[in-house]
Order: C-alpha cells, then sequence, then structure tokens
C-alpha cells in the first residue's frame, strides 16, 4: 500500500508544478483519481488474499477435527462393542449387524491376501526349480558334447567319398593333359 501511496504523492508534485493551468489542474485531479483508485484496488486486493489465506486455514483445522471426531467415534464404537457386542440394545442391532458383517468381510480380504500371497511364492518357487533343473540338464548335455559323433560314410560329403574321389581324379587328369602338351610343345620347338 505505501508503494501506492508513494505513486500518488509523486503525481501529486508533478501535477502541482502545473497548477497555474487549467490543463494542470485537470492533470492534478486525474492523477488523485488514479492514485485513489490504485489504493482501493491493492486494499481490496489485499483484503481479498488475506481471506483466502484464512478461510484455507480453517478449512484445514475442519479437516483435522472431523479426523479426530471421526477417530473417537470409532473408539467408542470398537470399545461398546468390547463391552456389550452379546447383550446389545435392540435400538443398535442394524448397526451392529453392519459392524459385524463388515469385520467378516475385512477377514475375508486379510484372508485373500495372504492366499494370493502364498500362491504367488509357490509359482516363484516352481519357477526357481524349473530354472535350475533346466540348467542341470544343459550343463550335462553340454558335457556330453565334449567328442565329437563318429561320421558314417553315408554322412560324408561326395567329395570324401569313393565316387568322389574318382571325379577328383578324373579332374586332375583332364588338366594334366594338356599342360603336358604345352609342356612338351615346347622341347619340339628347341
Amino acid at each position: 500500500m505505501s508503494l501506492l501511496d508513494d505513486l500518488g504523492g509523486k503525481l501529486n508534485k508533478l501535477t502541482g508544478k502545473l497548477k497555474d493551468a487549467d490543463l494542470g489542474d485537470k492533470i492534478c485531479e486525474v492523477g488523485n483519481n488514479v492514485a485513489d483508485a490504485l489504493s482501493m484496488g491493492a486494499k481490496t486486493a489485499y483484503g481479498r488474499a488475506k481471506n483466502a489465506a484464512e478461510v484455507g486455514g480453517l478449512k484445514l483445522k475442519l479437516a483435522d477435527a472431523r479426523k479426530e471426531e471421526a477417530a473417537a467415534f470409532e473408539k467408542f464404537g470398537r470399545r461398546y462393542m468390547e463391552l456389550h457386542g452379546e447383550d446389545v440394545d435392540p435400538d443398535l442391532l442394524d448397526e451392529i449387524e453392519a459392524i459385524k458383517a463388515a469385520g467378516r468381510k475385512v477377514e475375508s480380504i486379510r484372508k485373500a491376501i495372504e492366499d494370493s500371497r502364498a500362491a504367488q511364492a509357490a509359482a516363484e518357487a516352481e519357477m526357481k526349480e524349473k530354472a535350475e533343473e533346466q540348467k542341470a540338464a544343459d550343463v550335462e548335455e553340454d558335457a556330453g558334447d565334449e567328442f565329437p559323433e563318429t561320421v558314417t560314410e553315408e554322412e560324408r560329403p561326395a567329395e570324401h567319398t569313393e565316387e568322389g574321389n574318382a571325379s577328383e581324379e578324373a579332374e586332375e587328369e583332364s588338366v594334366s593333359e594338356p599342360e603336358k602338351t604345352a609342356d612338351q610343345q615346347p622341347d619340339e620347338q628347341n
């Protein structure tokens, strides 16, 4: 707010020098009106912000008070059930039955959670056991592969069979004859 008051004062000083002329009076009047409007706007904004902060704080206090109230009712209800659970006031039979039904539901859900966790643990243990068995089987299989298997005549490629050897010899002979003739020609020319 003091910033706005300073602004208004500076405007008054500037316009004070111009007061001798009609224009100066008008400018001074406009300046005062602007300063007043800014001051009122700042006061209104400050008041709204302060109010919003107060209301926000009060809402937090209200929520805390409601939690305390709910905790007190719960404590009272638990204590009442402990003391008078079997010999209940007839006016409260519906509420007591609702509490008992909710308690049974809670226990049922807890049991389901425990069963689910147990089933998950069993499944994980089974998967781990299977993985270890597979790993052991792989190790045994790898140990058996140290020595290569004996290759039979039927499994050998054609180049290593007798037919393959015969075709290789025929190729060598066909290549050798032209070479021989080429080698013999220069001898004949000499």
